[in-house]
């Protein structure tokens, strides 16, 4: 009688403990735990970039080549005012995110430094590289905060990356 007590406990311990995780967290294949419910996108966790009157973009000269911790420190840059690019921006960023304790094994193309009034006040990072790596994403409270790269702002991107220019002094 005593093991089957310890049997049913057991069991039910179990059931109680997969069910809480199903509800709140998944895990998948590459290690990532993500919220199994999409969260808000990150116009909203930043009410912040509606007022953005400004951006600089970073675009890395060689984000998916061999030196995985220093392909960041080259880049070319562009820096707009434009209300169109900024309001395709904003739109870019309406879309629902998926929160992840750990950065998607996908090194990302740039960044954007967005400001107000000559302050910088967010980064977002980005990446178009494939369908599996084609992202915008910020960080807060050290969650990543990942969104899907709408094709018409990854071609605008792409587009811009071109008018960048070089800044001088890199790497020293």
């Amino acid at each position: 009688m005593k093991h089957l007590y310890l049997i049913a406990t057991v069991c039910l311990f179990t059931l109680f403990a997969c069910n809480n995780n199903a509800n709140n967290t998944k895990i998948s294949t590459t290690g990532e735990v993500a919220d199994t419910v999409k969260l808000v996108s990150i116009a909203a966790l930043d009410s912040r970039l509606a007022n953005a009157d400004s951006v600089v973009m970073l675009f890395y000269k060689d984000p998916h080549g061999a030196d995985s911790l220093r392909y960041t420190r080259y880049y070319t840059q562009y820096n707009s005012n434009d209300t169109a690019l900024l309001g395709d921006l904003k739109a870019s960023l309406t879309d629902a995110t998926v929160k992840l304790e750990k950065i998607k094994n996908c090194r990302s193309e740039g960044k954007i430094w967005v400001f107000k009034q000559g302050q910088i006040f967010q980064t977002i990072y980005f990446s178009s590289k494939d369908a599996a790596c084609s992202f915008l994403y910020i960080i807060k409270d050290g969650f990543f905060y990942y969104a899907a790269m709408p094709y018409g702002f990854a071609v605008q991107l792409k587009s811009l990356q071109k008018k960048a220019v070089e800044v001088p002094n890199q790497g020293e």
